[in-house]
């Protein structure tokens, strides 16, 4: 009996042991994870505060650091620490006011300055309505997210290839949205035919759309290895704690349902740190497009959580960021996630009449009849409260001044009418 009763503490003794050894594991490889932003040299000349910079060897960042590329034909690279790029062409020259990243990947405050030259930017979507991804030039400044786009000071344009950008100039904002080109000297939209033949340098765009790919290609193939290397001490966490349960649910469950399930139980004081958890692994893959079927499927399982666990600010953040997801889906062709989509979107209306859907709503006119069929009812109920929101935000007080002006319009048009004819009028009545 003693023999029975010393084994059964030692058993618990070793479980105890072990819950905190994976525990000291978890909180190593959390405090290793790497939050550098770093600049490397492609080709040929440019400095890192007026010292050499070294091709091919990558440079950590700071705030406050300003980098010159110099010469015809150098290209320089910034590859910012959660995926995102920022490419620098010849003749130009930044300055980086805010490179601040928390551990955790909850707190992202990343912004620069172009004093000089040109860059092309592939950033991804931050999530959190406290973080942020800025680039001021010439005392205007540029707001991302999710958003490719390239400014030019020395050709005086920035044009937006993907998603949209938000200007702050001294007279407002503007937005610029996919396939727009804006000058800047006079803040006026340029033809895109005309930009194409006449201020799009060709060779600098298909270079980056090159580099970007293969890029990506090679971040896709560091998340596949990161997922099939599971923590090894995960499945034991979960027997214990709430958070790691729904981490190990996301990462091996098939149904969202069974994630679905956990967080319902949760209680709102563990809700906090569950959302900053599945943040943290949330922000190494929301580089994924749709395209990729099978990493977007899991992008969107982690973002549904995140949506359900969110205060009120981040949630918008997150709609938001699936409304332009939404977008992609249409132009990629994913049924099945698109109608998943839709519906992580109508759960959350009352959020959706508050956010900027202006590019989802342009490219729903873009699907073919035969994928409306597929797509059915929820595709008609988000259109419907798609323009429900622009009815919804429509002041029937200027619609009644409108009305009014119309008709003083119309009132006077008559009047002029009948001056200009009153003498013949008189003439065939008097006949």
């Amino acid at each position: 009996m003693k023999k029975l009763k010393n084994k059964f503490i030692l058993v618990v003794i070793s479980i105890i042991a072990l819950i905190v050894f994976s525990q000291v594991y978890v909180a190593y490889s959390n405090s290793n994870v790497d939050t550098n932003s770093y600049l490397m040299l492609v080709k040929w000349n440019a400095t890192l505060n007026e010292s050499h910079v070294e091709p091919s060897t990558k440079y950590i960042l700071s705030s406050g650091d300003k980098v010159r590329v110099i010469w015809d034909s150098s290209l320089a690279v910034i590859e910012w620490w959660d995926g995102s790029l920022t490419r620098l062409g010849w003749n130009t020259k930044i300055s980086i006011d805010q490179n601040q990243i928390s551990r955790d990947f909850t707190d992202i405050n990343i912004s620069f300055e172009l004093i000089a030259g040109k860059t092309w930017s592939n950033i991804v979507s931050f999530i959190g309505h406290d973080s942020s991804f800025t680039q001021t030039f010439a005392g205007m400044e540029a707001w991302v997210r999710g958003t490719v786009f390239d400014v030019d000071l020395t050709n005086d344009f920035i044009h937006v290839s993907d998603h949209q950008v938000t200007l702050t100039t001294p007279d407002g904002e503007i937005v610029i949205t996919e396939g727009n080109v804006l000058e800047l000297s006079d803040f006026s939209f340029v033809d895109i035919t005309n930009f194409i033949t006449s201020m799009e340098d060709a060779t600098w765009k298909k270079l980056n759309e090159e580099f970007d790919q293969q890029y990506f290609t090679e971040l896709k193939k560091e998340l596949s290895l990161s997922l099939e290397s599971k923590n090894p001490f995960l499945f034991i966490l979960e027997w214990v704690s709430p958070k790691y349960r729904i981490l190990y649910a996301l990462d091996t469950s098939e149904k969202y349902e069974d994630v679905e399930k956990l967080i319902t139980k949760l209680s709102e004081s563990k809700k906090q740190k569950v959302y900053d958890a599945v943040l943290s692994k949330y922000q190494k893959m929301n580089f994924v497009w749709s395209s990729d079927y099978e990493f977007y499927k899991k992008k969107v399982f982690y973002r549904k959580a995140l949506i359900s666990l969110a205060n009120d600010g981040d949630k918008q953040a997150l709609i938001r960021s699936t409304s332009y997801d939404a977008a992609d889906m249409v132009q990629s062709g994913e049924m099945q996630l698109f109608s998943d989509t839709i519906g992580a979107l109508l759960e959350h209306k009352d959020i959706l009449k508050d956010i900027d859907t202006s590019l989802l709503k342009d490219q729903l006119n873009y699907i073919p009849e035969d994928l409306r069929i597929e797509f059915g009812s929820s595709l008609k109920e988000l259109e419907g409260m798609l323009q429900f929101e622009t009815l919804q935000n429509f002041d029937l007080r200027d619609a009644e001044e409108k009305i009014w002006e119309w008709l003083d319009i119309l009132d006077k048009k008559v009047q002029n009418l009948l001056e200009e004819n009153v003498g013949g009028l008189l003439d065939s009545l008097s006949q």
